[in-house]
């Protein structure tokens, strides 16, 4: 994207402006160095003002303020100097992200152009089922188009300010079961609340949530569709006179492959709806057998649909084949003039269904649109510790990478996770940001001490998704944590 580059006596010394790969905008913003920590308290909460989220963060070594909930880097800029934290007219420095090929492009929009792709199989499909005068296979079409439509418009929406929220909503009701005080200055706290929605707002949020979900659920429908009209019209149907026994027997044979087509449609939109995606969780030892299999179609479910799709595709093709050469052989000009028609809806889903198989739900068990979200996750809670006494920070250390380690949460190692954190609030301690609002640290019940795990003791894989907070330790300082479920 772009770094805008300010000069004195702006309060704002800097905005790097980084788009995620769902097209999402973020801005992180260096201050000045004589700014005053009331200063930057005031531009943060003049910020949440203006229903936008502002996390203390750490970009490649240096203190910054993210800035979420903004589409265009001038809204970010014509709001700060509105407030008066910024003036004159910045220096713009473009970013190598800003000169992505045509493939990055694409690999970062696949869901959407998947929704493409279909819009134009979709028309051939409809005009080929107005052709036939067929209209459960016009009804199959308009089914296919509102899944279509779905992709469209939100296969590429970000959902990353969603999953922070859903993540923050999280740690925040587990730490309040911990008795662990959150002060309400902090970022965790606010962007937990979220935010007051209409009705038209809240079903915006649905869609952008589950995109994948309304496109395979409607897709799965017509598929029923074209089903019933493959049984009703050519498996079942009535033979019309002067038909000879090969028509009959092609057009028998062509419903049954039409008859695969919405069957195999059905089940695979089923499956990617039901299905929930799933990240691999590193602590659980290798699957074998049936549990390696069902592993795998929770880690790429839309593949396995999209697999399934271009099955269903396949027997179409066959059948449009079928229908070609028996309308060329009787001379059937009527059935030749939808041919292309299903061929165009043949090769255009077979592009789509390639695009689906590579894409991912982008939400799920451990699952992320990007990495923006786990790194803004980590952020809130390194906040959230460097508020509380230094004595007790190790506790919350541990409690919060035993939560955020989940299969359910971040789905890493504990190792992986502890070891970030830990970093991270190292780095939080010196980002002027996070001790803007002054805020004192907090006191909170005496907890237990870790008790030491014998360095004999195999690490014994997680058998509940349900949030943890027992921490057995070694030391403190020295071994890794192991997390055991809370005692009932």
């Amino acid at each position: 994207m772009a770094i805008y580059r300010f000069e004195s006596p702006s309060q704002v010394d800097a905005i790097n402006f980084v788009r995620t790969e769902k097209g999402g905008m973020r801005g992180y913003m260096q201050a000045t160095p004589n700014t005053t920590p009331e200063q930057l308290n005031t531009i943060i909460e003049y910020l949440r003002e203006k229903k936008l989220e502002a996390i203390p963060f750490m970009l490649n070594h240096h203190p910054t303020l993210e800035v979420r909930g903004f589409k265009k880097e001038n809204t970010l800029v014509k709001m700060l100097t509105e407030g008066e934290f910024i003036e004159g007219k910045p220096s713009i420095e473009k970013t190598p992200e800003d000169n992505l090929t045509v493939w990055q492009k694409l690999r970062k929009r696949t869901l959407e152009a998947t929704g493409w792709t279909y819009a134009v199989g979709d028309y051939g499909f409809f005009t080929y089922g107005m052709k036939e005068a067929d209209h459960l296979v016009m009804a199959g079409a308009v089914s296919y188009f509102l899944g279509t439509l779905a992709l469209v418009f939100y296969g590429r929406n970000d959902q990353s300010d969603l999953q922070v929220h859903d993540m923050a909503k999280d740690l925040e009701q587990f730490l309040a079961k911990e008795k662990v005080q959150i002060p309400e200055g902090t970022a965790l706290h606010k962007v937990a609340q979220g935010k007051d929605q209409t009705l038209l707002q809240s079903l915006n949020e649905f869609g952008k949530r589950y995109p994948s979900e309304m496109f395979n659920s409607v897709t799965a429908l017509a598929g029923v569709f074209v089903a019933a009209s493959a049984y009703r019209n050519k498996i079942r149907f009535k033979p019309t006179p002067g038909m000879d026994a090969t028509a009959i027997r092609e057009m028998i044979q062509e419903g049954w492959m039409d008859f695969g087509l919405g069957t195999i449609t059905a089940a695979s939109g089923t499956l990617a709806t039901l299905v929930k995606e799933k990240k691999p969780d590193p602590d659980d030892p290798p699957a074998k057998g049936t549990d390696w299999v069902w592993q795998k179609v929770q880690e790429h479910p839309l593949a396995i649909s999209g697999a399934g799709y271009m099955a269903a595709t396949m027997c179409h093709a066959g059948s449009t084949v079928k229908a070609y050469r028996e309308a060329k052989r009787v001379g059937d000009a009527h059935r030749l003039a939808s041919v292309p028609r299903r061929a165009l809806f043949v090769g255009m889903a077979l592009i789509s269904e390639l695009l689906l198989m590579v894409s991912s739900k982008g939400h799920g068990d451990g699952v992320t649109s990007d990495d923006s979200v786990d790194k803004s996750v980590y952020a809130m809670a390194a906040e959230l510790i460097t508020k509380q006494p230094p004595e007790h920070r190790e506790w919350h250390i541990q409690h919060i990478a035993g939560f955020l380690q989940q299969p359910t949460v971040m789905a890493e190692a504990y190792t992986t996770v502890e070891k970030t954190l830990r970093e991270q609030v190292h780095k939080m301690e010196k980002n002027p940001w996070a001790a803007a609002d002054g805020t004192k640290p907090q006191a909170v019940p005496v907890q237990p001490a870790p008790q030491p795990v014998p360095q004999t003791q195999p690490h014994q894989p997680r058998t509940t998704s349900l949030p943890t907070s027992t921490v057995q330790a070694a030391t403190l300082s020295a071994q890794p944590a192991a997390i055991s479920p809370t005692p009932a």
